[in-house]
Parts: structure tokens; C-alpha cells; sequence
């Protein structure tokens, strides 16, 4: 018996036994005596036998270079390649998306993308996009506007960087945009991307350096709002025709104001960013001036009129009338939304410099000038904004004019029951917090105060032979607050 090792056969394929006749490990009956020839694969192998054949590869574009690793050798040096990125799109806001998602990846493609950014190719991209953006920026932000596209892809590339380094790449974008004709509207698209996050995560003090580097590229702006605030009264008035250019110059400051800090997203002052950077803005010039700039509040909500086809300011107007139904409310909206929106900033973020004290000392400034409003139009700006009503209110009692904060509650519930709203439900919060933010023999003062006045707007009435519908009014709206101011006892 043969106990040696078995010595295994291998049957290679090869091009030396491509014409050996093999006899097929099954039975076919089709197949007799067949003889299966074996292809020859032709590859560069059969030039040169020493050499491995290559994979077949399939191509589905351009090749593109990866960026380095994360911890590349210490005698590496990171060398600009300007054929990182290739193949860009014809958009330059597309292609701003893109990098923008890239340099979040990782630090590999931070660096790559900023390598990109920094190149000539990519300057000329952006002036030229910049050159060719329509003239009239929409309204809306989206990836697709070059501009926010730009802001955002700038936020990303900096997001681990100190805020000296973000804010120093920020202005350098906005110089580069300025200097080549970009409309102040996409300026104020790229800082809103910029600064775009949640409220918590805010910082009110970068607001305020985002607002001094912007001043420090629109070099004349600053100044023209100093001007605002120092220039005569007179000059405004709508009688002096000769003060005509300073009307038509002072409309066009507002557009330009409002589209670089206070459209982020929307109009209201009171909607996302809108409220910090008006806060910071009205805080800039009061720290610059010593007192509170009323006349910048007035520049950017005061109502307008049309003279001349042409849409004006009219400075003087809310002195003149007295609000009498919600349709003349409506020219107070942006005046309520504004000072609403500052008492936001203070909810949001403890350390705001606009307290309850300073909103209320802005609207007495807002109210008095040129000349003080009528109390209905000056009732209606708390009307429109409820939660206005505790600070104007709890401000004269602590002042010691009850009087006034009695005349204020009365007229009030006039108003809310002339323009058919809930009286009850409306009084019923303000009076809340009215309530607790008094003391017991203040609450007891206030109340005498609305029935005092109560008393004597039924009177006035009755002398001067008024309207039993307004008599009718006044009753039915007593009745209906009755029960509210109940709880001040």
C-alpha cells in the first residue's frame, strides 16, 4: 500500500493548451466527442508575461482629487492647487451652497475649500457674478440668491474660527462686493445669512460689532444718520418747498437703512433678527449722542405720504391726527412692532440694554415729538401691542400720575370696543400684570382713577349734547370692563 503523499493535478488555463481536447465532466447527449475551445483573453499580459493584466475600469467623469489627509507628515506643506475643484457649475450661488456643506465635513475640506476661496479664479467668479445680479434684489432668501448663498458659504468656512477672524473674512467679502457696484440689498442679504441662527445662540455684543465693521465699509452711511439726527426740525416741515431735496434724500436713507439691517427675512421689526439689530442700532447712536435717537425711530417707521408722485416722510403727521377706528391704527403698526420687538430682546436675552424703564422712556420721546399725540393716538400704539400697556401704566403709577394712567385704561377700552374687539379678553392680560406689578394701595388708587374718569367722560357728553350713540359706547364699554378692573380690589 503506497502511503506517500498524493500528489494533487491542476489543470491551468492557459494559451499553451488552447487547442488540448477536453472531455466535459458530464454526459451530454447533444455533445459528442465535443471539443471546447478555451478563449484567449488579449491583454497587455500577453505582451510581456512578467506583468499583471489591468482591471478594466469605467469612467462616469472627470476625475477628482480628494483633499489631503487630517494629520498629513509634519515636512508636508499644504500647497494651493487650483485644480482642487473642478467642473464648477455655471451659477456661482449653486456653487456656493456646495462649498458651503463641503467646508462643514471636515477639516480636510474646510482647508481645501478655503484654499479655493482664496484663489484669483475664485475673485474673479464672484465680481463677475456680481456684475451680471439683477439690480432689484427679491425679497426672499434662499441658496439660490448669490448673495445669501455668499453670506452662508462665509458662515460655514469660519465656523471654528475666533469671531475676530470671522468677522475680519465677512467685511472682506462685503468690501469686495461693495467696491464693484453690489446693491445695498444683497449687502444686507450676506449679513443676515451671516448672523442667521437661533435666538438662544445669539450674542447681542456681535451684533454690535457686525453693525460698526458694516459702517466701516459703507463709510458714508454712518455719518448721513448723524445728519438725520442733528438736522432742524424746521427743515422737515411739508410747508417749505425749499427743503424738497432733503425730503426726497431722507426717504431714499430709509430704503437704504431698512435693506442693509432690518429686511432679515421680513419687514416686521419684531420678526427674527430685525429686533437685535434695530436694538443695536438705536443703542450705537444713543451711546454716540447721549440720549435716545428718536428722530432714526422716525427716519425708518414714521408714515409717509405721496407728493409730487413721489413717496415722502411726513415727520409731523401722527401729532396732527387722533385715531378714532383701526384703519387710521395702521400708520402706528410699524411704531407698535418696533418697540414691541426691542421688549422682545429683553425677554430673550437678560443682558439687553433695553429694559422696561428705557422702552418706556422711548415712547414718551416717540410720542412727544415734534409735539405731543393726541391721547387716543397715543393709546392706540398700546393697543396694537398689548403687552405695552403694563409699562406705560405701571410707569405712571410709580411716577405718581394716576390720573393719567386712569385717562389711559379708560381710553383703551373705547377704543377696543369702537373697533369691535374682545374688551374683556384684551383688559384682562393687561390688567394682570398691571396687578402684579402694583402694590395693594396702588391697585386701590388705580382703580378710583378709571371709575373718576368714567364719570367724567359721561358728563362731558351729556354738556355738550353728544351723540347717544357715544353715550351708549362709553356705557356698554364699562360694563364690559367692570368685571376686569374688579380684580384691582
Amino acid at each position: 500500500m503506497d502511503t506517500s503523499t498524493p500528489k494533487r493535478r491542476y489543470y491551468l488555463r492557459s494559451s499553451d493548451r488552447t487547442n488540448v481536447s477536453i472531455r466535459l465532466p458530464f454526459d451530454d447527449s447533444n455533445i459528442q466527442n465535443g471539443q471546447v475551445p478555451l478563449r484567449k483573453r488579449t491583454s497587455p499580459s500577453e505582451e510581456s508575461r512578467c506583468h499583471k493584466r489591468q482591471r478594466t475600469q469605467q469612467s462616469h467623469g472627470p476625475p477628482f482629487q480628494s483633499p489631503d489627509c487630517l494629520q498629513p507628515p509634519r515636512q508636508a506643506n499644504f500647497v494651493e492647487d487650483p485644480r482642487t475643484i473642478i467642473n464648477l457649475p455655471k451659477r456661482l450661488s449653486l456653487e456656493n451652497t456646495l462649498l458651503g456643506r463641503m467646508a462643514m465635513t471636515s477639516n480636510s475640506w474646510n482647508q481645501a475649500v478655503l484654499s479655493y476661496i482664496r484663489s484669483g479664479s475664485f475673485r474673479l467668479r464672484w465680481i463677475a457674478d456680481v456684475e451680471n445680479a439683477p439690480e432689484r434684489v427679491s425679497l426672499t432668501s434662499t441658496s439660490d440668491d448669490i448673495y445669501f448663498s455668499m453670506g452662508t458659504l462665509t458662515k460655514y468656512m469660519t465656523v471654528n474660527d475666533n469671531w475676530e477672524t470671522r468677522l475680519s473674512c465677512l467685511k472682506s467679502v462685503l468690501t469686495v462686493a461693495y467696491e464693484v457696484g453690489a446693491s445695498i440689498a444683497g449687502l444686507g442679504k450676506m449679513i443676515y445669512a451671516f448672523a442667521l441662527r437661533p435666538d438662544e445662540e445669539l450674542d447681542l455684543d456681535e451684533i454690535d460689532d457686525i453693525i460698526s465693521m458694516v459702517f466701516s465699509v459703507v463709510g458714508s452711511l454712518k455719518d448721513e444718520l448723524n445728519g438725520v439726527i442733528n438736522r432742524p426740525d424746521i427743515e422737515r416741515s411739508l410747508e417749505n418747498r425749499d427743503n424738497l431735496h432733503i425730503w426726497y434724500y431722507e426717504m431714499e436713507l430709509r430704503n437704504r437703512t431698512l435693506a442693509l439691517f432690518l429686511n432679515n427675512g421680513s419687514a416686521d421689526p419684531a420678526y427674527g433678527l430685525n429686533k437685535y439689530f434695530l436694538g443695536s442700532l438705536l443703542k450705537l447712536f444713543k451711546d454716540i449722542h447721549g440720549v435716545l435717537p428718536t428722530a432714526i425711530f422716525y427716519l425708518l417707521y414714521s408714515p409717509t405720504i405721496i407728493h409730487e408722485n413721489e413717496e415722502v416722510i411726513h415727520w409731523h403727521r401722527l401729532s396732527l391726527v387722533s385715531v378714532m377706528n383701526s384703519e387710521d391704527a395702521s400708520e402706528l403698526k410699524p411704531f407698535a412692532r418696533a418697540i414691541y420687538g426691542l421688549l422682545l430682546c429683553r425677554k430673550m436675552h437678560s443682558l439687553s440694554p433695553w429694559t422696561k424703564n428705557t422702552i418706556f422712556n422711548l415712547m414718551e420721546e416717540v410720542t412727544t415729538y415734534p409735539n405731543p399725540w393726541s391721547m387716543n393716538t397715543f393709546v392706540s400704539l398700546h393697543v396694537l401691542e398689548p403687552e405695552l400697556v403694563p409699562i406705560g401704566v405701571v410707569a405712571r403709577m410709580n411716577r405718581n400720575h394716576e390720573d393719567e394712567a386712569g385717562d389711559m385704561i379708560c381710553t383703551m377700552k373705547m377704543l377696543l370696543h369702537r373697533w369691535n374687539m374682545d374688551v374683556q379678553g384684551v383688559m384682562e392680560r393687561a390688567i394682570e400684570s398691571i396687578k402684579n406689578a402694583l402694590k395693594g394701595n396702588q391697585r386701590r388708587v388705580l382703580f378710583d382713577r378709571c371709575w373718576d374718569w368714567h364719570q367724567r367722560n359721561i358728563d362731558e357728553l351729556r354738556d355738550r349734547f353728544g351723540p347717544f350713540n357715544d353715550i351708549r359706547a362709553e356705557i356698554e364699554s364699562q360694563l364690559e370692563v367692570m368685571p376686569v378692573l374688579m380684580s384691582l380690589l
